[in-house]
């Protein structure tokens, strides 16, 4: 649809996709991370409005990265571009380190990816 030929990430994701597909090195190992901590769904509706400010900060994200307005992510991520075909896939709910997360969301101790107690969800894969 539209919202799929406004390119957030300047032609890099379609410069990825087309060069280095899915788990492209066969002899390395690969994971990926995700997370569905924050929905755009609903996200120009007014439940409240820390809510809804959520909603539609990760529908701005969402929509042109994957042209879904109804899925989940990171707040920056979609679920459905966190994962790289053939890689081992891992989700955690967590929020993108530059996520501003909707008013009344304490900032200090909101989860992301490099969080400790998140890390040790994923970090066994290094070894």
């Amino acid at each position: 649809g539209f919202f799929r030929t406004i390119d957030q990430t300047r032609g890099l994701l379609a410069y990825v996709e087309k060069r280095y597909p899915g788990a492209f090195h066969p002899e390395l190992r690969y994971l990926t991370v995700g997370s569905r901590a924050v929905s755009s769904a609903g996200g120009l509706r007014l439940p409240s409005c820390g809510e809804s400010l959520g909603r539609t900060l990760a529908l701005a994200s969402y929509l042109p990265l994957c042209g879904q307005g109804d899925t989940d992510g990171d707040g920056i991520t979609p679920i459905c571009c966190a994962h790289l075909d053939g890689a081992e896939q891992r989700e955690v709910e967590a929020f993108h380190i530059a996520f501003v997360p909707g008013l009344g969301t304490r900032l200090l101790g909101t989860p992301w990816y490099g969080s400790p107690q998140l890390v040790a969800r994923w970090a066994d894969f290094l070894k």
